[in-house]
């Protein structure tokens, strides 16, 4: 049985696109190597079962808002009559009746144009959500990424800190190396272990933050690429192009469309429906046609103060829309700004800094073994390579946490299409 697993509305365009792809309206496109992951979280994600419940709740409700205001009443009705006098003769009337009123104003048509503005908001508000869920999982997996690492190069600080203290026991063994210099390389261990089980707790919150965002099994997280995306440029009619698309931005802008039909709704509900009926009676042997018309007086609630309401609720919609736009904008160029330079910061890095680390640590032992170094100074570079290796990691996890913001800052949805899974 076919089980439709991404909200009709939204896409996986960006799964078929090409690696590191910007469209003429800048959107980027997420990596390989984890599109089909994060394809199937957002498929499974408990956000998306209460999205799609939402989305059918507010297309139901604008079926809702589209149906007539009014039924028609049917009365029957039957009176005793006592005939004058002198015959005093009792007999019944009988009234039959159908009373309608009738919508002048065109209410029921703002009503459905209501429904579907609202209708509109709530997809594009999934969209919204979506692309949240996308940008979490991606920072968290960002953040796993860098735990691991941060484990693996405080293992090899283990392993240098015991080939450290295995030497420096062989040598005070043989009366070449004062005690102090052993014990501060029994410290030097001691702290690398130190470094080592507070990496692994890191690294069980970083797992459990993405499991959090993901509901995914840990196991079956891939890698990020080894290489980070190009850093886009984005001109002012594209990012102009970005924030009308944005859905964040079609929520709003759908918002001031119900207001403006809830306006136009009160004006109208001023304006009172008449009822009018038709009936006949019968009483003994007369017959006669029953016409009437009635129409509410708005004398003790004229509905001012419900236009003065909805005008006010009009206002305020268009003055988020304004804010709504700012934001983005503001967002998109400050997203853009910190990812080119958290990019130019890790190129810089992996070109200037890495080829040296991985000299340094073979270099140390070296030095080590022949007695070029105290122990002292051992340990000094020692941690310094450490905090330089540590130093890299931070600088990688910035940059790919400033890929997310920015993936989220452009990218209109997540993904295009729909997407079924038996």
């Amino acid at each position: 049985m076919k089980k439709q697993m991404l909200l009709p509305a939204l896409a996986i365009t960006i799964l078929a696109a090409p690696a590191w792809a910007q469209d003429s309206q800048g959107s980027l496109a997420l990596p390989e190597t984890i599109r089909p992951f994060l394809a199937d979280i957002l498929a499974n994600h408990p956000r998306t079962a209460t999205l799609s419940a939402s989305m059918a709740r507010a297309r139901a409700d604008a079926n809702a808002a589209d149906q007539p205001l009014y039924n028609p009443e049917l009365e029957f009705d039957a009176t005793p009559v006592v005939s004058s006098p002198p015959d005093s003769d009792l007999s019944t009337a009988y009234t039959a009746s159908v009373r309608l009123a009738v919508d002048i104003s065109g209410k029921r048509d703002l009503r459905a144009r209501i429904g579907t503005a609202q209708a509109q908001a709530a997809e594009a508000d999934a969209q919204a959500v979506q692309a949240d869920v996308v940008t979490e999982t991606l920072s968290a997996l960002a953040g796993v990424q860098t735990a691991r690492q941060r484990v693996d190069l405080a293992a090899k600080q283990v392993e240098l800190a015991n080939t450290f203290l295995d030497i420096s026991a062989r040598r005070q063994k043989a009366g070449e190396l004062p005690a102090i210099d052993f014990s501060t390389a029994q410290m030097a261990a001691a702290e690398a272990n130190r470094a080592r089980e507070e990496a692994d707790l890191a690294l069980v919150q970083a797992e459990e933050t993405l499991r959090a965002a993901c509901f995914c099994a840990i196991e079956k997280v891939p890698s990020l690429p080894a290489t980070l995306p190009p850093s886009p440029r984005f001109s002012e009619p594209q990012i102009e192009a970005i924030i009308d698309a944005k859905p964040e931005v079609l929520a709003a802008r759908r918002q001031i469309d119900a207001s403006r039909q809830t306006l136009d709704l009160a004006r109208a509900q001023r304006v009172p429906d008449p009822t009018f009926r038709l009936g006949g009676s019968s009483e003994g042997e007369e017959r006669r046609v029953l016409v009437g018309f009635s129409i509410p007086l708005p004398v003790l609630n004229s509905g001012s103060a419900e236009v003065i309401a909805a005008g006010r609720a009009l206002t305020q919609a268009e003055l988020q829309e304004r804010q709504t736009v700012q934001e983005n904008a503001a967002a998109i160029r400050a997203a853009s700004r910190s990812y080119q330079r958290a990019r130019q910061g890790d190129e810089t890095w992996q070109r200037q800094a890495i080829p040296l680390l991985e000299t340094q640590t073979a270099l140390l032992g070296k030095l080590w073994r022949v007695g070029e170094l105290s122990a002292t100074d051992f340990l000094v570079q020692m941690r310094e390579t450490a905090r330089v290796n540590a130093a890299a990691v931070e600088i990688r996890a910035t940059a790919w946490d400033a890929f997310a913001r920015l993936f989220k800052a452009v990218n209109t949805t997540p993904f295009a299409g729909n997407q079924s899974h038996d």
